[in-house]
């Protein structure tokens, strides 16, 4: 599989046919952690679930992925096909009866049930059997595209929002020296404000060390420079594509704690917000 970053809901169908038989195939899928696969088959293709199951898992990591597949009469020859089957039927039938339950009535509803419960009466064999897997394998690759355009879309709104949080990182820390002036004239103030109705008498030495004290609880530039380390990799994890929920998921979160770290050291509303 390319690399790529693939969105996990997608739709895909595919269709082949031979003779007066049709084979369609539709894939839904949607977020899962794994792989799931609810398959709805006829009868008659039983046989393939292995097959199916396996060529799914080859193409497809994650995601719940529901498929459908109909066996259909195509419209050359499919009156005469499907009227000289209901023929038999209601023929076999008929010696069943006899055979079991002489003089009971045979209908003709009786045989053409029974032709729908036969997948309109089809022998399966290798041709079908291939019919089936061609139509998967077509389903499965317009899903597919499907997911990596979307996945495109998710990929251009990521730099978009990342590009904005760039931004932010840098006006932080154009304003961040001045902050920490403010920061310090602010805590000078505070810290004579406390002292001064005590009558204690604080030297410029004590001043300076409180202060580098109060303003050093307050310094973001740590934060900061996680937060950026966050976002190169945030981008080179959606760049690479493939399995990236569970890496973003963690990056996100790290992304929020230094946010949340941030606001809470800067007791200036313009800066936390």
């Amino acid at each position: 599989m390319t690399d790529c970053l693939r969105s996990m809901t997608g739709f895909g169908s595919g269709s082949c046919e031979a003779g007066n038989v049709r084979v369609k195939v539709e894939l839904r899928s949607v977020n899962h952690r794994y792989l799931k696969v609810a398959c709805h088959l006829p009868d008659s293709f039983s046989s393939l679930q292995g097959q199916i199951d396996s060529y799914l898992k080859e193409k497809i990591e994650r995601g719940s992925l529901s498929v459908s597949i109909q066996l259909q009469e195509t419209d050359e020859g499919a009156d005469n096909c499907g009227f000289e089957q209901i023929k038999r039927n209601y023929d076999r039938l008929c010696a069943l009866r006899d055979e079991m339950a002489p003089g009971q009535e045979v209908k003709i509803s009786d045989a053409i049930l029974l032709q729908g419960q036969n997948g309109l009466g089809y022998k399966v064999d290798e041709e079908s059997d291939g019919l089936l897997m061609n139509a998967l394998e077509d389903a499965v690759a317009e899903m597919r595209q499907m997911q990596q355009n979307e996945g495109e879309r998710l990929l251009e709104e990521f730099n978009r929002i990342l590009d904005c949080i760039d931004k932010g990182i840098g006006q932080l820390e154009e304003a961040l020296p001045g902050a920490m002036k403010w920061l310090g004239e602010r805590f000078q103030e505070r810290i004579r404000q406390w002292v001064e109705p005590t009558g204690v008498d604080l030297v410029s030495q004590d001043l300076a060390r409180e202060i580098g004290i109060l303003a050093e609880r307050s310094d973001i530039t740590e934060e900061l420079t996680r937060l950026r380390g966050h976002l190169i990799e945030y981008r080179k994890v959606i760049l690479d594509g493939g399995r990236v929920g569970r890496r973003l998921d963690f990056l996100t979160q790290e992304m929020f704690r230094e946010a949340n770290t941030m606001a809470s050291k800067l007791p200036r509303h313009d800066l936390a917000h």
